[in-house]
This record gives C-alpha cells, sequence and structure tokens, in this order.
C-alpha cells in the first residue's frame, strides 16, 4: 500500500525538528521506511508498523503536523515520522497526465492539470496586462533558486532528506505567493531525486537534468524580470476554453508510468479538423497499474469507455472544453454519444499520414519552444507509412519521403508487450506496408506507439497498440525474417535526441555536473572543448570552459572562508551550459532529421 501525499511545509518542519544528531541518520532511515509495512487504519488514514513497539499514523492526506504521528518516546521530533513524512509522496506531485475535478461534478477522467500544482501559463484569451512581481514574489524565487544551489554543489549523494526538504521549503513558499510554475517544478525535483537515490528503474538522469533546468530557468526569469513574467509565474489551475461540438475518432492508447510513481493510460483523439486531443486516467501506482489502466474506463458526458476501446471509437462531443494543450474535460456540463469509429486510411485521419515530414518537424519544434504545460497534444508524434524491415538495432521502417527510420520501444518494461511486439514485427512483418504512429525519440528514431496494416486481424479493430495490446503470431504475416536473432530485435540503443557526438559531450557535462556535483566537472575540459571547436560549435565549447572554471575555481575570503557565492556561479554557468545544449540539441535534431529526409 502506497503511503498518502504530504504537504511540503509538514516534512520541512519536520526535518527541521529534528536534533542534530537525528538529522544526520534520517537518510538510512528514509532507506529502511520503504520497507515498512503500511495498512489501512479504518478510518480513511495509514498505519505504518516500523516494529513491535513502534508505529507511525498518517491521515490520508498529511497536510498538517498534527495527521502523523509516532508512538516512540522521541515523538514528534524522531526518526519515525520524519523517515515516513520523507518516503511519501509529495502534496500536489502530479505527473505529466492527471484527472482533476475542475468542472462541477467532473469524474476526474478528463485530463487537466492538478487543482493547486498548476505548473501551467496563462491560457489563450487571458487579459496580456503587463505582469509586475510583488517583492513577495522575488523573494520566494531567490530563495528557490538557492534551495536548488546544493544539488549542483553535492551532486545526488548529497541531495539526501535534508537538502530535499530545504528544496521543499522553499516550494511551499514559492506556491503560496502565486509561482506555481517554479513551485512544480522544485517538486519535480525532488521526486527525481528520491527516485535516484532509491535506486529506482524508472529513474533518468536526463529528466532530473531537465527538471533542474526548468526550475533555475524560470526563478533566473523571476528574480532578473527577464522574458514573459506571466508565462513564468504559471497559474494554479489550467483554465478550459468552450470548443462547442467536435466528431472526435480515437486514434490510439498508450500506458503512463511516470518516475513520481504515477501509473495509467491516455487516448489519443483526432477531430475533423486533424487536430489532436487527449483524455486520460492516471493515478499512484506502478507497472502493474500502467499493464491494466488500458482497461480501465475514461469518460467524455455520458459515454463511458475503456481506453483501448475509446482508441478506436468515435464519440461526438457537445459543450467540449479543453485546455490550451488540448487536455479534455470529462465535467458535468458535457454531453456526448458514441458513433462509429474511423480507419486510419479514412478521412480525416488518413490527413495525418499526407504531412509531409518536414511539416511535422516544423510543428515539433515550435511546440518545443513553448512552456511543456501549453505543448499541444501530439506535438512529439510522427506519422509515418512505408515498408517494415529489420535494421541493426531491430525493427525500422523505411518511408519514400524519409528514408529509414529506427522503431524502438516507448516502454521496454517486460511486463509490458511493446518490446515483444516489436520482436514479432521484425521477425514476421518484414517486407510488409504499414502505417505507424511513433514519438520523437531521436535522430531518426521513433518509440513504437500504435501500427495499422491490411493483414492485421479483425480482432484489434484496424489498429495494435504496441504497448497494450499483445500480438500472437497468428496475428503476423509470414516472412523471410523468421530467423532474426533477439540481439537483432531488442530495443534501439540511439543516443538522446539530437545530441550529435560533439554536443555531446557538454551534455554530458551537464548531466555529470546533477549526478556528481561540482567535484564530477572539475577535471580539465580543454579536449572537449576543442572537439566542440572542430565541430563549429563555438558557443558550446566556451561555455563548458566557463562551467569547468566555475566548478574548479572557488574563492575564499580574508578569513580563508569559502566564499559562499561560489555556489551562485557554479548553477549560473551550469544554467547557461544546460541551456544552450537545449536549444542546440532541439535545432540539430530537426536539422538531422531534415538532412536525412531523403531515400538514399
Amino acid at each position: 500500500m502506497s503511503l498518502p501525499e504530504v504537504a511540503p511545509d509538514v516534512l520541512a518542519d519536520a526535518v527541521d525538528s529534528l536534533p542534530g544528531r537525528l538529522r544526520k541518520r534520517l537518510d538510512e532511515f528514509v532507506t529502511q521506511a520503504a520497507g515498512w509495512p503500511v495498512a489501512a487504519d479504518g478510518t480513511g488514514g495509514y498505519v505504518v508498523t516500523v516494529d513491535e513497539q513502534t508505529t507511525v499514523t498518517l491521515a490520508a492526506v498529511v497536510r498538517a503536523a498534527g495527521d502523523a504521528a509516532c508512538t516512540c518516546l522521541l515523538a514528534p521530533r524522531c526518526l519515525h515520522r520524519t523517515a515516513v513524512l520523507s518516503a511519501a509522496p509529495v502534496l500536489s506531485a502530479a505527473p505529466l497526465f492527471a484527472g482533476d475535478a475542475t468542472d462541477a461534478g467532473s469524474t476526474g477522467a478528463g485530463v487537466v492539470a492538478a487543482a493547486g500544482l498548476g505548473d501551467g501559463t496563462p491560457a489563450d484569451g487571458a487579459a496580456a496586462a503587463p505582469v509586475v512581481l510583488d517583492d513577495a514574489q522575488v523573494t520566494a524565487a531567490g530563495r528557490l533558486w538557492r534551495a536548488a544551489v546544493p544539488v549542483l554543489e553535492s551532486g545526488i549523494p548529497g541531495s539526501g532528506a535534508v537538502a530535499q526538504a530545504q528544496l521543499l521549503r522553499a516550494v511551499h513558499e514559492a506556491r503560496g505567493v502565486g509561482l506555481h510554475r517554479a513551485a512544480a517544478a522544485g517538486v519535480r525535483v525532488v521526486e527525481s531525486l528520491r527516485a535516484a537515490r532509491a535506486e529506482d528503474a524508472r529513474f533518468r538522469l536526463a529528466d532530473l537534468t531537465d527538471d533542474l533546468r526548468e526550475l533555475l530557468t524560470v526563478c533566473h526569469q523571476l528574480t532578473s524580470g527577464a522574458g514573459d513574467l506571466a508565462a513564468a509565474r504559471g497559474t494554479a489551475r489550467r483554465e478550459y476554453e468552450d470548443l462547442g461540438s467536435l466528431r472526435l475518432s480515437g486514434l490510439f492508447a498508450e500506458p503512463v508510468l511516470t518516475t513520481s510513481g504515477y501509473a495509467g493510460a491516455v487516448t489519443y483523439l483526432c477531430d475533423d479538423d486533424r487536430r489532436l486531443w487527449m483524455v486520460s486516467s492516471v493515478r499512484p501506482g506502478g507497472v502493474a497499474e500502467a499493464r491494466g489502466a488500458a482497461n480501465g474506463a475514461v469518460t467524455l458526458g455520458e459515454v463511458r469507455l475503456s481506453h483501448r476501446d475509446a482508441g478506436r471509437a468515435g464519440v461526438v462531443v457537445v459543450g467540449a472544453k479543453a485546455s490550451a494543450s488540448g487536455r479534455l474535460s470529462g465535467g458535468a456540463r458535457v454531453r456526448a454519444v458514441r458513433a462509429d469509429g474511423r480507419a486510419w486510411t479514412d478521412e480525416p485521419l488518413a490527413g495525418l499520414w499526407r504531412e509531409p515530414l518536414a511539416a511535422q518537424l516544423a510543428r515539433y519544434d515550435a511546440a518545443l519552444a513553448l512552456p511543456a504545460p501549453v505543448r499541444p497534444a501530439g506535438h512529439d508524434l510522427l506519422f509515418l507509412r512505408g515498408t517494415l524491415g529489420v535494421g541493426r538495432d531491430g525493427l525500422v521502417i523505411t518511408t519514400a519521403d524519409a528514408g529509414v527510420i529506427a522503431v524502438a520501444p516507448a516502454l521496454a518494461d517486460p511486463a509490458l508487450p511493446t518490446v515483444t511486439n516489436l520482436r514479432q514485427l521484425a521477425r514476421a512483418a518484414a517486407g510488409h506496408e504499414g502505417l505507424l504512429i511513433g514519438r520523437i525519440a531521436g535522430t531518426r528514431v521513433v518509440h513504437g506507439l500504435a501500427l495499422s496494416a491490411d493483414w492485421l486481424p479483425d480482432r484489434l479493430g484496424g489498429h495494435v497498440d504496441l504497448a497494450v495490446d499483445a500480438l500472437d503470431r497468428s496475428d503476423l504475416p509470414g516472412s523471410a525474417a523468421d530467423s532474426v536473432p533477439d540481439a537483432l530485435a531488442g530495443p534501439g540503443s540511439a543516443q538522446p535526441i539530437g545530441t550529435p557526438p560533439a554536443l555531446h559531450l557538454l551534455r554530458m557535462r551537464v548531466e555529470r555536473a546533477v549526478s556528481g556535483g561540482r567535484a564530477a566537472v572539475r577535471t580539465p575540459s580543454g579536449p572537449d572543448a576543442a572537439r566542440l571547436s572542430a565541430a563549429q560549435l563555438a558557443t558550446g565549447a566556451a561555455v563548458l570552459a566557463a562551467l569547468h572554471e566555475a566548478a574548479a575555481g572557488r574563492t575564499r575570503d580574508v578569513f580563508g572562508r569559502l566564499d559562499p557565492l561560489d555556489g551562485d556561479r557554479l548553477a549560473r554557468a551550469w544554467l547557461t551550459a544546460a541551456a544552450y545544449t537545449d536549444a542546440a540539441s532541439r535545432h540539430l535534431a530537426v536539422a538531422g532529421w531534415l538532412a536525412a529526409d531523403r531515400p538514399g
């Protein structure tokens, strides 16, 4: 049983109340707390059994200090209570897709932003009045910046429960004065740090790096007054636009599995103008929940379907409401009736595959320039028509206008059918035509999400959702590729998106600072800077040299004490390098696709 969510300030107060000698042992106890049994107490709360004499009792949601109690003699200033709070998820730490009862009577099945988290930006149509931050907001942004700097000073090993609590206190203050986007980024950083320290298999250093870059970027904007302050501040709740009537056709469904402990499914639908929309059901859970989520219900008005069926059915919605990013609301005021689904080869869906690759990539590049919460639904999807085949790393698809594109699994967990499906397709479907929906995962690499072909059986409803539907051998055509070895049909080994070899050197330094702290980037940067310069990335070489100098060049005052501003200089140099790497990667990713956008 999962622990309940804990408000950031409750955890921060608990850590601050510990005596120094106990605070040094907190990380050890947090590791132990992950194995303590958790049970419902019969009143909506939870009981954590530490040992035969000690239990920690938690409310359904821990919003105040009194919602968490321990039976030991040192309570409430005890390690048991604080360790349990440190191991619990942070209140309002929502995933990418989250159900929310924004509309009166909503079932929570519609996709919206989590109430109170608000990592979004002002909705379309909001007043464009100039934003002026007050002193409290500027001060809170500065404290959040300073609370994040220790991550770069000491890396993941030094970012234990105490450092996380300090960051969460700053998050709580930022949220309290309306800095919702920065607060949301801070929560994501904490969740990723916890996953890293727990050696969670779902942890990705790239995600932690990107979240820390987002946090520092927003804090810098808020404290300096640069850029779009309305976007940097964010909103507590995404606004919903009335859309009138929509005729929606299901495209596909896929599981959702996040590093912050959420799982579920999301379904993509397309309207008659070929705009994409999403509905989802996501809640706390792991791979087991992700595996079964496709059979869970999603509701739009009076229509109640599983995600698997919604990805193939049609729905007519009256009074539709959606966020700027295309996330549909399932509120009580929405009316809907089920309609016939459409095949991918029927209009308007067929038009998705007629769009040239260059136009699809331009849409993707334009979306990446927007804050993540308002990027359009499906901005990172490619619609590819071509011949399936076998490449060095597994399944490939060869298209008329794009050449050979590798197809890798979006979720490689063995509990999901993705990898097995791709292996079977590489063995048995090579040489056959198909329509593929993939998510951009690298230069000329996509994560395979769904496939349609005329040889698929009727039971699949026209296409197979590669992470949801398990293919049988009887579902596949015969092929001379039956002898493909497993080594050639496994997950792809492409490097991160848009990261050519020279730029990858800088990206590794940026990630190394997050992983190992200042000490990890003090090594000489001359050879790497020379390679960047040779690759015509002179700015990259300059920011790499500046990062090395900031990490290695520590200063002291007249009393021999380390300069407290050294951490700030390191953070600024790191943020410059991270921002440059992100922008250059996006540009080179699109350029790399287009440069190879020619058969042969």
